[in-house]
């Protein structure tokens, strides 16, 4: 594998100063402890002993030494210079015999308790680099720079950086072969076959089996929504859905599913024999499961483009029927008005106002208002004349999608299973009477069961319909196949499961499976910080203990405000000045006007 992925920048920045410490990196690296100064004080020349603290601060501050001490910054050859009382004018001149420099160097590492990298310390940094590769997903760069930290953490002294680009490049590679062979044993000879068959177009095809797999769905509508199962189905056709992966390095899969996503078919089939068939696999796999997301996602979006359209065909509608509901409410006005007056007898009260109103336009008035002034579920109303655009993916979505969900979803799942069995027909078809009851909501029932012991078909299938729309968006109901609407439950390791992984995670995360040892390292922890307050508790004059009616009181003295400066004030006016007097929306459509950002994105409605 090739080793290129430093850049000139990380390669030089490895083990070297690239610039001035801070103040605080000065007051922590950089400040002789009275050890360090009796540990200094052996060394009889002035020069040495500033060489060799030069040397001590290095390998603390960067874990490894110079090529050559005088490398160090002027800064810091001040600031210890200062420490030390000894001049620093020629040190640069007189420091530089190989062998005195290359002893110091062995005697601080004793001192400081550092260990060189070899032997043992390669092999444990080797396999820490095994378990990062095999659970994360970051770039070669980073976890250069993640094992450079790790060893600094372990007080190890740094590699070359060749040395440590080499052996990144070895794990890596190592890693994914293995995967790849591994991957590949799984799979029979028919499945290789048809992984193969998804890069080569048929003839008279523009485009790859694959190209045309992982198009998702542009379009939200009945007929896209049947053409999302097609390619759902399509997918599972491949046959490698229920090759087990599970026991695989998350991570690993996740790239190589990302590079089958962005690379064009060529590329893939160039790939060797072990990597194409693994990379070919895992995309299905996971191609499968946002495919499935894809439809629920196009059923979620049609279902509320269907409601948006029922509320504004309810509002039309209600618009429209104002003018004979005003009539009938006047015609029952008149009849309520004879009903109050306490003039009219009640023994002719019925009579009279059938005289006045007339009994078929009093009729007539009370049908129009049932009929008008509905107390029915919105949902229910804005879905009503939606059946005709439903039995258009119904039958689609009822075969290619499998639900589970939670206890409270049960009676829903039932309702979808009767839905199910209903559409296969058969001898075994239930009958109508026989559908769950529960999934109907009061405010449906009136609809869904118009009489006693009947049930209307279409109202019942909306009223699933609907009710799975919601569930959908609370996630009590979920996709099995799915990877945003699968059980959020099923990501989380169990049993033999997390056995098999446990040691690589608590090696990627520097931990111990044995909590006792990770008891006694907080322990140890805890009695450092104490011993250290408790030292410098004495000379800190920002902390005080009071005692307060026999308590111990702990009083932080505040920190004195620091005045701005004249650049950072000058600062502030130079972006105030930059800054565009507009809006942001404003501003993202002149960033759009020359870079077309926006032509990155389609959304899922555009249609």
């Amino acid at each position: 594998m090739p080793v290129e992925f430093l850049s000139d920048e990380q390669a030089a920045r490895y083990g070297r100063y690239h610039a001035d410490p801070s103040p605080e990196q000065l007051a922590r690296f950089f400040y002789l402890s009275p050890a360090d100064v009796a540990f200094l004080a052996t060394y009889r020349l002035p020069h040495t002993r500033l060489g060799c603290a030069v040397q001590l601060c290095t390998l603390r501050f960067l874990g490894t030494f110079l090529p050559a001490p005088t490398q160090a910054p002027a800064m810091v050859v001040r600031t210890l210079a200062e420490q030390l009382q000894v001049s620093s004018d020629d040190w640069h001149l007189r420091y530089t015999r190989p062998n005195t420099i290359y002893d110091h160097q062995a005697q601080l590492v004793a001192y400081l308790d550092y260990r060189v990298f070899e032997g043992r310390q390669a092999f444990r940094l080797t396999r820490w680099l095994y378990a990062q590769v095999s659970t994360s997903t970051v770039r070669p760069s980073i976890l250069f720079d993640l094992a450079t930290a790790h060893l600094v953490a372990q007080r190890v002294v740094l590699p070359g950086v060749s040395l440590l680009a080499r052996l990144l490049a070895r794990v890596r590679e190592r890693t994914g072969r293995a995967l790849y062979r591994q991957v590949q044993a799984r799979l029979s000879g028919v499945q290789r076959d048809l992984l193969d068959a998804l890069l080569v177009a048929a003839p008279g095809e523009r485009l790859t089996p694959l190209e045309l797999l992982r198009t998702p769905p542009t379009r939200v509508s009945g007929p896209a929504l049947v053409a999302a199962l097609r390619r759902l189905d399509q997918i599972r056709a491949v046959g490698v859905s229920a090759v087990p992966v599970q026991d695989l390095p998350e991570a690993r899969l996740t790239r190589l599913a990302r590079h089958a996503q962005l690379a064009w078919a060529q590329p893939l089939s160039r790939l060797g024999e072990e990597r194409r068939h693994a990379t070919l696999l895992v995309f299905v796999q996971t191609l499968e499961r946002t495919a499935t997301d894809d439809v629920l996602d196009l059923f979620d979006n049609l279902l509320t483009t269907l409601a948006l359209r029922g509320e504004t065909r309810r509002r039309r509608e209600r618009l429209r029927t104002l003018k004979d509901l005003d009539e009938a409410a006047l015609v029952l006005h008149q009849a309520v008005c004879i009903l109050l007056d306490e003039a009219v007898p009640a023994a002719t009260l019925r009579q009279q106002v059938l005289d006045r109103v007339g009994e078929t336009q009093l009729r007539a008035a009370a049908e129009v208002v049932q009929n008008l002034a509905r107390d029915d579920d919105p949902a229910l109303q804005v879905l009503s004349g939606s059946y005709a655009s439903v039995r258009r993916f119904l039958p689609a979505l009822l075969a290619g999608i499998s639900l589970e969900g939670t206890p409270s979803a049960k009676p829903l799942l039932e309702a979808w299973r009767f839905l199910k069995a209903q559409e296969a027909g058969g001898r075994g078809r239930p009958k109508w009477a026989a559908a769950p009851r529960p999934v109907v909501p009061k405010s449906w029932a009136r609809r869904v069961f118009p009489v006693k012991g009947e049930v209307n078909p279409q109202a019942y299938t909306l009223c699933v319909l609907d009710r799975l729309h919601q569930a959908l968006r609370r996630r009590e109901v979920f996709a099995p196949g799915g990877e945003r609407y699968g059980d959020p439950r099923a990501e989380l390791l169990r049993g033999e499961a997390w056995e098999t992984s446990r040691e690589a995670v608590a090696r990627a995360l520097d931990r111990s499976t044995d909590p006792a040892v990770e008891l006694d390292r907080l322990r140890q922890q805890l009695r450092t910080a104490y011993q250290q307050v408790g030292d410098n508790l004495a000379d800190n004059t920002a902390l005080q203990v009071l005692q307060e009616d026999g308590q111990a009181t702990i009083v932080l003295t505040p920190l004195a405000a620091q005045a701005e400066s004249a650049d950072l004030t000058r600062l502030r006016q130079l972006l105030s000045v930059r800054l565009p007097p507009v809006e942001l929306a404003a501003l993202l459509r002149e960033v759009d006007a020359f870079t077309d950002f926006t032509g990155a994105f389609t959304h899922l409605s555009d249609g």
